[in-house]
């Protein structure tokens, strides 16, 4: 198939690509970044430097392409950018994609759009509380960008499916409160964790095969679905980091009550994913040692990236 994948630039889009290509897919990537000379090597594909707020840019990149995978945010914090540029740029997508008449079109959301994880475990029909997220305006742009997905699938038959994650991670892993975590290791600091805390992280390669899933089913079309590969707790992680950091850190376990940290280290993110099994037939596509297991050495690229920091 022809895909254009959106944002294709990005820690997520650089995967996606490879993957696509390997599966034997024909790729076009728009984004507003310079071309990434070094992002995809032996990969052949097109690359369009341009923005969605263009809607002329956008409809000739869609024109002609069998899917659209839109992962392009600006993740601003700041009313002016989500729904002038962000929310503007994705309505011409859609404009540009329902006009073009594609098979599927696969809008990557955020667990973020719960707001809060107020039942547990967080599935599909859980209440968006938007105004108790951490970042309410963000929470809200990936929000009414879903619900303008939804009104073109039914008023113009887009054929749209909605992928809701939390965290990501591939050959590496990013994250503030990540590369925290692990200078506090390397400096035999106490590492606080909430006991039971954490989330559902979904490896790139999972995340591809449940695009590739949704494109080939008519049945995607108008759904929205959690994806996850593994759920880890923070004090796992913690543990991980000062294996691999050699940090004799004690870790302290706090209750949630009385945790004085971060927010996003006193939340539970346990995603149900059972209905896009259910539905599509998305399994994790390796076991929970392996997938562990790739969750250290994706880590142990961040404990690299801040010892090197240090000197």
């Amino acid at each position: 198939m022809r895909i254009l994948v959106v944002g294709g630039a990005g820690e997520i889009g650089k995967y996606l690509v490879k993957d696509l290509f390997k599966r034997g897919h024909e790729v076009t990537v728009l984004d507003r970044a310079p071309h990434p000379e070094t992002t995809h090597e032996d990969v052949p594909y097109t690359y369009i430097r341009g923005t969605i707020s263009d809607a002329t840019t956008t409809m000739e990149a869609v024109r002609g392409k069998d899917v659209v995978i839109h992962l392009a945010w600006s993740f601003a914090d700041d009313a002016q950018t989500i729904f002038g540029e962000d929310i503007k740029g994705h309505i011409n997508l859609l404009e540009a994609a329902s006009s073009s008449k594609v098979k599927s079109f696969i809008y990557t959301s955020t667990a973020t759009v719960y707001g809060r994880a107020a039942v547990h475990p967080v599935t599909e029909s859980h209440p968006c509380l938007i105004n108790d997220a951490r970042k309410p305006l963000y929470a809200l742009g990936k929000y009414t960008a879903e619900e303008l997905c939804t009104f073109y699938y039914t008023k113009h038959d887009l054929p749209v499916t909605i992928f809701r994650f939390w965290w990501a991670f591939g050959d590496s892993i990013a994250g503030s409160h990540l590369r925290d975590l692990v200078r506090k290791a390397i400096n035999h600091q106490a590492i606080e964790m909430v006991h039971g805390a954490g989330g559902a992280f979904l490896t790139m390669s999972d995340l591809t095969k449940a695009m590739i899933l949704a494109m080939e089913q008519r049945a995607a079309a108008g759904q929205v679905y959690n994806l996850g590969s593994l759920f880890l707790t923070w004090e796992e992680i913690g543990m991980t980091i000062k294996k691999l950091t050699g940090s004799d850190s004690p870790l302290k376990l706090v209750p949630s009550a009385e945790w004085q940290g971060p927010a996003f280290l006193n939340e539970v993110w346990d995603l149900d994913w059972s209905k896009v099994q259910r539905e599509l037939g998305y399994i994790p596509g390796s076991s929970v040692e392996v997938m562990t297991s790739q969750f250290s050495q994706a880590l142990r690229v961040c404990v690299d990236t801040v010892e090197k920091e240090r000197t």
